[in-house]
């Protein structure tokens, strides 16, 4: 399933990444576009500078506890 084209730019501008990796993000998080803004948010205020490869290396992130809550996406 790919994400809809105005959600894909809305969220690539706020996060710098590129299309093809926030499609991939998108697929990993479920197709669920909600979980993917709380991934992104969640990488973010845990200052993690990667990406999630595998849906095991999502789940690892979403558990961590967040550094700063400064990131959000509205």
């Amino acid at each position: 399933m790919k994400l809809d084209k105005e959600k894909l730019d809305w969220l690539t501008k706020r996060t710098n990444r590129s299309n093809s990796q926030t499609q991939e993000l998108f697929e990993l998080c479920d197709c669920d576009f909600e979980k993917l803004k709380a991934l992104e948010v969640q990488l973010r205020n845990c200052f993690c500078y990667f990406c999630p490869g595998d849906r095991e290396e999502v789940n690892s992130v979403m558990k961590l506890t967040p550094k700063s809550d400064r990131f959000k996406l509205e």
